[in-house]
């Protein structure tokens, strides 16, 4: 029995040397192994040597929680009965001419030793500890070629790994649980190498592994298995040449692994590259792919709004250019155009367009289209015409005066063509263009016909909108009156249907002339919208014309006209506010029905709401309604309202009276003017519902009252240096010579868009009051002038920036029939 290490301090591992058997590796090999020789440097035999690295491998491997990976560690020496490097005597009841076995092992018993008496058995004196028996250890290592059975075997040269079953069948069972937690049944495995240790001189060492081992791990134990063979070296003073043999046989395992390292790396590579390769070509198709479909989700999403648009849009001309944008979006066209018809006020259907995808000015120089053999398919109501090459169309290029395209129309090869259709009317059609051929598919014909289709319903239920609201409208003007001139006050109206709702409200204004130079001012609201809101309004506003005539007092008047709507309109909320102004004694006299007060501007410019007494909305029955005075002196100014000027669903009521308050307060001039400025500033275009209103200002001097100059001129060219002349003469007659340069600039830009669009005689006004000169150009076109930044090659939109750098305000006021379009400068 050899007895174990004298030193525990060389038996195990040196300090922070742990190797994780689960991760082993090229790195784990080349460490592992110059820790193990470091671990037995300095052992004084082959013995302690042996021992030192059964220990080495109990405390150096663990798994990958940092236990212990090692149940049992053997490590075998053998050599003949005197075999080399042996000092002691030879045994007579030993030495019989076989091998002199010892055995090293390492476990949770501390370090044992015991020296086996040939290859299967162990002597009964000396037994091994733990629950595998050497003999059956050693049958496994001469079965895998690593042990020799007799001392004539002839063992190859070379060291060898391999990885066997447990002899047992399953791990042994082990003690501490807590420091190294046992495998699952059946994972135990005995990792073996060994061989030649120098000539009658052999090794081996089994590891009883209780957890899953990775692959190749006898291939990366290799050069550990070398280590140990040359750590083993020293303790027996081999010579110089065993040394340099191990060192070489170290040296050529490590590159062999190295090799076969970088080999299966080099194969890795290349499949990584392949399978790099195979994942772009994926990615792109993936892109591809979902390029697709968010083109396809794009177009449904079009789709969708475009149907809920068109729905939702009651006016026409932004109805038509949303469908006109939306399909040529659809259909992928460089340009678009929408032709569709319009029935004017003499019930004659005349031809009006829209323009996609380029500027309109394109195409202001061109007539409109004619039934040609080309277009006839589409203003008929035919089919759908989808051309590859437009040009090459048997059809195309056989009609007088153009013969296909006019000269400098934008280049058209691929066409499509759909009708809009309703109940069998063709409505309009639709028209793109691209100047590369086949450029329109069956799909996007099959997206531009359901464009079409919602397009002409949408058509329908504008259409018949248009017309239930201008005859609302229309009744609406007719009742509203014409503001009589009245010497001592100058006045102003506005009337403005709500911008977002179907058909004229109830809201009107009034002035009525009475006896003794006083003059009845009227605003009123009748609740809801249409004919009947309109109707209702015309009968109060005559039965208060009538009351006023017979001069009753304010709260009079609101008292006749309370019992009148609870007669003609029961349940019918309307609010009214009626004054009387005696301009003689420049006094008010004022009776408000559940109206919003009206607002008065002193001669100094203090502002306040005349809201002393207000009474209930007309319509409860016969009741007296309060009264109030306030004084009216010259310079001051008077504004009655409804409540759409200042009440919106996104504002509330009392930021809308603040704003029209500090609007009052602020800089005022010409009348007309100031109303155009604070409709602007208050409405916006965005009002919800009618707006009216009645603007009074009696003048501080009779003899600086408004002086005026009209013309009117054809819309031809030569309106615009007759229009400037006019202009010139007039202010230097008035002896405001030094604006004529000003105001002849501005009237330059205002006739001449005026000439450009108007299709009537259009109008000139020159008009003068107190510190302001204010010109005025009215003309039959709908179209308003806009700031619009021009590109640098075009010449178009730039007149109007002078107006505005020039004008101390300009504006445009919708009426009856056209537009007026207004400037007004400042005489100081």
């Amino acid at each position: 029995m050899v007895p174990p290490s004298p030193s525990a301090a060389h038996s195990t591992a040196p300090r922070g040397a742990r190797f994780d058997v689960s991760g082993f590796d090229l790195a784990e090999a080349a460490t592992a192994g110059t820790h193990l020789r470091q671990a037995v440097m300095g052992a004084g035999s082959a013995h302690a040597a042996a021992q030192r690295l059964a220990d080495f491998f109990r405390t150096g491997l663990v798994d990958r929680h940092g236990h212990r990976a090692c149940a049992e560690v053997h490590v075998f020496l053998a050599r003949s009965a005197a075999g080399p490097g042996d000092r002691t005597a030879p045994d007579p009841s030993t030495d019989d001419g076989r091998l002199v076995v010892r055995e090293f092992t390492a476990g949770d018993d501390g370090p044992r030793a015991a020296e086996v008496d040939g290859p299967a058995a162990v002597r009964p004196s000396a037994p091994v500890a733990g629950p595998s028996g050497s003999s059956s250890l050693l049958r496994l290592l001469r079965g895998a070629g690593l042990w020799p059975a007799e001392i004539d075997d002839a063992l190859p040269g070379e060291i060898d790994v391999v990885l066997l079953d447990h002899p047992a069948g399953k791990p042994a069972e082990q003690p501490d649980r807590a420091s190294a937690p046992s495998a699952p049944e059946g994972t135990g495995r005995l990792l073996a190498f060994g061989g030649p240790v120098r000539a009658g001189q052999w090794f081996a060492v089994t590891l009883l592994v209780d957890q899953d081992l990775p692959p190749g791990i006898t291939e990366f134990f290799r050069p550990v298995a070398h280590s140990a063979r040359l750590a083993l070296l020293p303790a027996d003073e081999p010579s110089a040449e065993a040394r340099l043999e191990a060192s070489g046989a170290l040296t050529a395992s490590m590159e062999a692994l190295v090799a076969r390292r970088g080999a299966q790396l080099q194969s890795a590579v290349a499949e990584l590259r392949s399978t790099s390769e195979r994942l772009r070509r994926s990615e792109e198709e993936l892109r591809r792919r979902e390029s697709e479909l968010r083109e396809e989700a794009a177009v449904v999403e079009l789709l969708q709004e475009v149907g809920s648009a068109l729905a939702a849009e009651l006016d026409l001309d932004a109805l038509v250019q949303h469908a006109s944008d939306a399909a040529t979006r659809l259909s992928g066209a460089a340009f678009g155009a929408f032709f569709y018809n319009v029935l004017g006020d003499t019930g004659e259907s005349y031809l009006l367009y829209v323009i996609s995808g380029v500027d309109r000015s394109e195409f202001d120089k061109f007539p409109m289209p004619r039934n040609t053999q080309v277009f006839e398919y589409t203003f008929r109501g035919l089919g759908v015409v989808r051309s590859d090459d437009i040009t090459t169309d048997p059809r195309y290029g056989h009609n007088a005066p153009h013969h296909g395209m006019p000269q400098g129309h934008l280049p058209v090869r691929s066409y499509l063509a759909v009708p809009v259709i309703s109940h069998g009317t063709v409505l309009g059609g639709f028209f793109f263009g691209h100047p590369e051929p086949g450029r329109f598919t069956e799909r996007h014909e099959r997206l531009v016909t359901g464009v079409a289709s919602q397009t002409a319903v949408a058509l329908q239920n504008a259409q018949t909108y248009r017309r239930e609201r201008e005859a609302a409208m229309e009744l609406q003007r007719r009742l509203l009156p014409r503001l009589p001139k009245v010497d001592g006050i100058v006045t102003t109206s506005r009337y403005l249907p709500a911008a977002r709702s179907r058909g004229a409200g109830g809201d009107w204004m009034d002035l009525i002339p009475l006896r003794d130079g006083e003059v009845a001012l009227v605003v009123g609201d009748v609740m809801g919208k249409g004919v009947r809101a309109a109707a209702i309004m015309g009968q109060i506003r005559t039965a208060c014309r009538a009351y006023a005539q017979l001069g009753l007092a304010p709260s009079e008047v609101l008292e006749q006209l309370s019992v009148i709507v609870d007669d003609i309109a029961p349940g019918c909320i309307t609010t009214c506010a009626y004054a009387v102004l005696d301009r003689h004694r420049a006094r008010l006299r004022l009776a408000v029905a559940g109206h919003l007060p009206p607002v008065l501007r002193d001669e100094q410019g203090g502002v306040s709401f005349l809201d002393e007494e207000i009474g209930p909305p007309l319509g409860v029955g016969r009741r007296a309604y309060p009264e109030q005075e306030a004084h009216l002196a010259p310079g001051a100014r008077l504004l009655l309202y409804t409540d759409g000027l200042v009440e919106r669903r996104s504002r509330p009521i009392d930021e809308g009276l603040h704003q029209l308050r500090k609007l009052l307060a602020g800089p005022v001039g010409e009348i007309e003017a100031d109303c155009d400025s604070w409709l602007d500033a208050l409405a916006g275009g965005q009002h919800d519902d009618d707006i009216a209103m009645l603007y009074v200002y009696r003048p501080e001097d009779s003899a600086r009252q408004t002086l005026a100059v009209t013309r009117e001129y054809p819309p031809v060219s030569g309106a615009v240096p007759d229009a400037r002349d006019l202009v010139s003469r007039t202010l230097r007659a008035w002896g405001l010579a030094h604006l004529a340069n000003d105001l002849m600039l501005v009237t330059d830009e205002i006739v001449a868009n005026a000439v450009r669009h108007a299709r009537t005689p259009l109008r000139v006004e020159l008009r003068r009051s107190a510190d302001r000169v204010v010109l005025e150009v009215t003309d039959s076109s709908t179209r308003q002038p806009r700031l619009i930044v021009s590109r640098p090659e075009e010449f178009g939109h730039r007149g109007i920036f002078l107006v505005d750098a020039i004008a101390t305000r300009w504006g445009t006021r919708m009426i009856d029939g056209g537009k007026v379009v207004w400037a007004e400068v400042s005489t100081s």
